[in-house]
């Protein structure tokens, strides 16, 4: 086009609002707003704008796809619920733990108005926060009393802060670990204003490490659980109980357990230890996640001596980590279902104790709500799950998935059209295969789950 015809063209694309009050790009407005919508529109408008100055055609209906598909990508970025096709059951980048469905019934009764978070009915009169809670945490792990804060990061960061600040805390360079995002055990000893004492090598430690690295400073012997790796061959390290075994008046021993077992009858393979079995060896304090083995929401929760965890409670940091009554409250219905003898109703466990058989079931049925046309491109493989999330490192677990393969689409095409789905799919890419692992897909799913296999075809 010529420039006058060009600069004709320009004038012609319709103004923001206009572009905003268009039936379909309106229809966002209620998902991200009309500020980020109002963002998305500038950005389609610009991309066009610059589509016809390098000599595009002026088409009308390309404007608003491009506006749209800017549209559908910040979308995509609101938390939202997603179809987890992994195989990983604690996935940390979806959500870690599900928690099922039956939860959040019992989140819109209690919670939705008022509730009793800081009021002690029985004595009319305040009381403190998560108390019945930490009750039943106390009677599943047999502890003295607990401690719930915002997640098991915090845990640690407050132990070291209270009970190691301005001393030496001693520590096993095989558990110098790092989980994801970041979190470094060096890294956070060193904000907490605690002293990092390495003994020992990355596979032995001896407890004579331990032993002749205590000096008139050392104020903690730390062991934390290496939650994300699993070290073999030719190691040693000393056990929990001779740990606890050079604790004094002035040097605690505390343990950091990562996940949070408190299963002690589903032990295929090599399960991790419950919470009882660690605070049984002596440990003055036990710390773990309650969104991972737990198969609560995220939180950090501490367990041990009465009179140290009275310290913590009154430390100034406890102000910024406490948690609110979505956690308290969700943790609270968790437990029950634990005291009651009825942990496989948590969403995680239902998940965990299903059996190859059911989710074998679950395949063959997914094939056949997708149609006769979808069989010839559908295929069901036997997989291998995993507990994910740092918990059970190299532990995984009979399962079947559903290899998806379409001529003329690459197994990477395919993975970014479910991803692309309402609700999203997160499938796997393995050994060049596109492949959905059944295992992690629940019962709510299978609908949603076919009609995006209907989509691709």
């Amino acid at each position: 086009m010529e420039k006058n015809e060009i600069n004709r063209v320009l004038r012609e694309i319709p103004q923001v609002e206009k572009l905003l009050q268009d039936e379909e790009i309106e229809g966002f407005i209620p998902v991200i707003g009309k500020v980020s919508a109002a963002d998305c529109v500038r950005e389609g408008v610009n991309s066009y704008r610059e589509a016809l100055i390098a000599g595009a055609e002026a088409d009308s209906q390309k404007l608003k796809d491009e506006v749209i598909k800017k549209l559908k990508i910040k979308s995509s970025e609101r938390l939202q619920r997603v179809i987890n096709g992994t195989g990983i059951i604690i996935h940390t980048n979806l959500g870690r733990a599900p928690l099922g469905e039956g939860i959040f019934e019992i989140l819109k009764k209690n919670i939705s108005g008022y509730c009793n978070l800081e009021y002690y009915i029985p004595a009319k009169k305040r009381g403190k926060r998560g108390g019945f809670a930490e009750e039943l945490i106390c009677q599943m792990t047999k502890s003295e009393d607990a401690l719930i804060v915002n997640n098991n990061a915090s845990s640690v960061f407050l132990i070291l802060n209270e009970l190691a600040k301005g001393g030496e805390t001693i520590v096993s360079r095989g558990e110098l670990i790092q989980i994801g995002g970041g979190f470094r055990i060096p890294d956070i000893m060193n904000q907490s204003g605690t002293t990092l004492v390495e003994v020992g090598t990355t596979n032995i430690t001896t407890l004579d490490d331990f032993k002749n690295a205590i000096t008139d400073n050392t104020k903690m012997i730390f062991s934390a659980h290496t939650s994300n790796f699993r070290l073999e061959g030719f190691t040693e390290a000393p056990s929990l109980k001779e740990l606890s075994a050079l604790k004094n008046d002035r040097i605690v021993f505390v343990r950091d357990m990562g996940s949070g077992n408190l299963v002690n009858d589903w032990m295929p393979g090599n399960f991790e230890q419950t919470v009882y079995h660690e605070t049984s060896q002596g440990a003055d304090l036990v710390c773990f996640s309650g969104d991972k083995l737990l198969g609560g929401c995220q939180a950090g929760i501490i367990v041990g001596k009465k009179e140290i965890i009275a310290k913590l409670r009154k430390n100034p940091l406890m102000r910024m980590l406490r948690v609110d009554k979505i956690t308290y409250t969700i943790l609270q219905e968790t437990l029950l279902l634990y005291v009651n003898g009825r942990y496989t109703e948590t969403g995680l466990w239902s998940s965990i104790t299903q059996g190859a058989d059911a989710v074998s079931q679950k395949a063959s049925r997914l094939i056949r709500m997708c149609g006769a046309d979808a069989k010839s491109f559908m295929k069901k493989v036997k997989t291998r799950c995993a507990y994910g999330g740092g918990s059970m490192p190299g532990e995984e677990l009979d399962s079947f998935g559903i290899e998806i393969a379409l001529p003329g689409m690459s197994p990477d095409e395919v993975y970014d059209h479910f991803v692309s789905c309402t609700p999203p799919v997160v499938g796997t890419v393995r050994d060049g295969r596109y492949v959905i692992d059944m295992f992690t897909v629940h019962e709510r799913d299978m609908k949603d789950l076919a009609e995006a296999v209907k989509g691709i075809l």
